[in-house]
């Protein structure tokens, strides 16, 4: 059976885009909406096999709707459609339940073949995001070796640069906040630093975030 595509998006000619290369391909259209609000209650009665989600529609964020439409459709494929390159923001999708991360300049061959994937595949995140994944974890472990920080240290940083409060980067880390403030002073420790300030200066300049 083809699969029913539902496409969350709030910007006409990726809407338009979209529709006509699904269609082209095989795909059935389940349905469009511009907004976050009602979108579960769109899901149900649409029932698509995919959704394609932005993460901002109308100014609003879609995260709290990716949680429950995950926790409601479990055999669901829902795949984030963005701009945003952001790691922290990749990873608060991957753990909401999103079955992909696909930026909107994916080539048409890609998304199609993403498109095909089954529930039970790991996630998925665009080749070019990919790839920069891989490029700079190698130069953080790098990075990590000479300067003796350890791996959750090096996951901390960027978060810490992002101005990420202590509660959030405990739960994006599935960390505890008193876990959090211990790899912060050592962080502190081991690169001479004294205030976030300066650890987001020393951040940039070494590219870790």
């Amino acid at each position: 059976m083809p699969k029913r595509v539902l496409v969350c998006e709030d910007h006409t000619l990726v809407v338009d885009g979209l529709k006509l290369l699904l269609q082209q391909h095989g795909f059935v259209w389940a349905g469009h909406t511009a907004t976050v609000p009602g979108l579960v209650a769109l899901i149900a009665e649409a029932k698509p096999d995919i959704v394609l989600l932005d993460l901002n529609l109308k100014g609003d964020d879609s995260l709290p709707a990716l949680a429950e439409a995950r926790a409601k459709f479990p055999e669901l494929l829902i795949f984030i459609l963005t701009m945003y390159r952001d790691e922290f923001l990749i990873e608060r999708v991957r753990t909401q339940g999103a079955n992909g991360f696909l930026e909107k300049d994916i080539d048409n061959e890609e998304l199609l073949r993403v498109l095909g994937r089954h529930r039970d595949e790991p996630f998925y995140l665009s080749a070019t995001l990919s790839r920069e994944q891989q490029q700079r974890q190698h130069y953080r472990d790098q990075f990590a070796g000479k300067m003796k920080l350890t791996k959750r240290e090096m996951d901390v940083i960027p978060l810490l640069a992002h101005g990420k409060t202590t509660h959030e980067i405990a739960e994006a880390l599935f960390l505890s906040p008193l876990t959090v403030d211990t790899h912060r002073k050592n962080i502190f420790r081991k690169l001479n630093i004294g205030n976030v300030v300066d650890l987001v200066n020393f951040a940039h300049e070494n590219k870790l975030v």
